[in-house]
């Protein structure tokens, strides 16, 4: 039976689930930034939205969905993500980790975490943690969760099944993550200039309309349409709206949907590189995160006033406008 903390571990409290798992683990492995350096580095900016005829309800997010893969990559880190459909592998991995003094970040189905008191319907299982600890003769694991001060306390059980859940869209699928830090990462100013030219590409240069500057048009355009295909006299329907706020302005995204933690990250890269021309963009950033920010209040007064979806529309657009022409001046920066 193994009753083992992680030594050396330290856990800060942060704004998003992945970007506070990453700095806590990096810090562990000797490299200390800020969460939201942490955030630049990997390139986490986007934008996508998304709505397919298996998902009730569409999504909004606004950060990149290989944020950790580009961290890593920007920084010549190597990472593993290793997952499993047995929860009995997934278990014994995370004890062999932990047993040697790694700590162990995974991703879970939130509801299932009974200190965060969620509903359980709720489900959301790309929430990333960090596991710095087990003692099987008491049946818990102790948790480095983004807000939260001091580590958290679940039952195993409790962490099998919210490592297992096949809620859709977002299932976690058993995941565990592993990394080879080098000796000498990749110098921070050239690591610096690859996240932004990344991000700036995938925004300004999506695949599809529903990513980038692009998914935010086609999110203005879709917005309107809310109000006849989710009427807001459902209660279903209303929960819609109440989630994308939440999902805009609350849940892991520091606020202004990720936009004020870019704007975080390119002050402190403009302090750093002394670079009057990235402070100058990072106060647009904050800027637009406010604008965000009213986006978001908006999407809950559609219930109540289904007009508010044409103003969050005119919104919507003039936010494309202006992040192409910051990004546009970003990538003339670096």
């Amino acid at each position: 039976m193994l009753s083992k903390m992680v030594e050396g571990f330290i856990h800060r409290p942060g704004v998003h689930c992945e970007s506070s798992a990453l700095r806590d683990v990096f810090e562990f492995n000797g490299l200390k930034f800020s969460e939201a350096m942490i955030f630049g580095l990997g390139s986490g900016l986007g934008f996508v939205y998304w709505h397919s005829k298996q998902m009730p309800y569409p999504f909004v997010g606004g950060r990149a969905h290989n944020f950790c893969e580009n961290l890593c990559s920007n920084l010549g880190v190597q990472v593993r993500v290793n997952r499993t459909s047995s929860k009995t592998r997934a278990y014994e991995a995370m004890k062999k980790l932990i047993g040697r003094n790694i700590p162990v970040m995974i991703h879970v189905d939130m509801p299932y975490l009974r200190y965060l008191g969620l509903p359980e319907q709720a489900h959301f299982g790309a929430h990333t943690i960090v596991v710095a600890g087990i003692d099987e003769d008491e049946g818990i694991a102790y948790i480095a969760d983004t807000m939260f001060k001091d580590l958290q306390v679940a039952t195993l059980k409790e962490l099998e099944e919210a490592r297992s859940s096949t809620f859709k869209p977002f299932p976690p699928e058993n995941k565990w993550l592993t990394f080879e830090f080098p000796k000498k990462i990749t110098p921070v100013e050239e690591a610096l200039r690859n996240a932004v030219a990344t991000t700036v590409a995938s925004m300004v240069h999506p695949p599809i309309k529903n990513l980038g500057v692009k998914g935010i048009d086609h999110f203005a355009n879709e917005i309107v349409t809310w109000p006849k295909m989710f009427p807001p006299e459902k209660k279903s329907s209303r929960q819609l709206y109440e989630v994308s706020y939440i999902m805009m302005e609350e849940d892991g995204t520091g606020g202004g949907l990720f936009r004020y933690l870019y704007a975080e990250f390119l002050t402190e890269a403009g302090e750093l590189l002394n670079s009057k021309e990235l402070l100058d963009v990072g106060q647009r950033y904050y800027q637009i995160g406010r604008k965000w920010t009213a986006i978001a209040k908006l999407m809950r007064e559609i219930p109540e006033k289904p007009v508010a979806a044409y103003e969050a529309k005119r919104n919507l657009l003039e936010v494309a406008r202006e992040e192409t022409e910051a990004l546009s001046v970003l990538g003339q920066i670096l």
